[in-house]
């Protein structure tokens, strides 16, 4: 959960304050999950697999032992388990929604959501805000994380720096 916030003309998301007389434009963008990425990446499993499979059986039948086989085959079985609740979990992901807010310098992503209709209702309360100078709301939002995402502006930048 993120705050989201309009006071004294600043947008405020969780620590990040937007003026609102910067804002040129709030946005929604939705983050389809590649399906066809994810069946492609279970059938490389799967090809995989079979090649383990083969190899462990070329190397039981070459030494004449079947624990090899036997051990061998509960590997696969594991590993095929483990590729087919991979593929589920992908298979069964939500698009994802961006709240975009757009200043003259830059475009930054404020919230990412599953519910569109939050997203879209947060669009029309800052739009809102903007055009009414005693506009005030406070609201508290789902946020996803969804990795990191480095900014980077002029020369000689460090990148990503992570504190301890």
């Amino acid at each position: 959960m993120i705050d989201v916030s309009v006071s004294r003309r600043v947008l405020w998301v969780g620590g990040d304050a937007y003026p609102l007389g910067n804002i040129a434009r709030a946005r929604q963008f939705m983050v389809v999950p590649r399906r066809s990425f994810a069946i492609r990446r279970f059938l490389r499993a799967l090809g995989s697999l079979f090649a383990l499979l083969l190899a462990i059986s070329f190397v039981s039948e070459a030494q004449k032992n079947d624990s090899v086989k036997a051990v061998g085959g509960w590997v696969v079985i594991a590993l095929f388990a483990l590729s087919v609740y991979r593929l589920v979990q992908r298979l069964r992901m939500k698009p994802l929604y961006k709240l975009i807010i757009e200043t003259s310098s830059s475009s930054n992503t404020a919230v990412v959501s599953h519910d569109s209709a939050e997203v879209s209702t947060l669009i029309r309360l800052i739009m809102d805000a903007i055009d009414n100078p005693q506009a005030e709301f406070a609201l508290q939002v789902e946020n996803i994380h969804i990795g990191d995402r480095i900014n980077q502006y002029g020369d000689h930048n460090t990148g990503k720096m992570v504190h301890s």
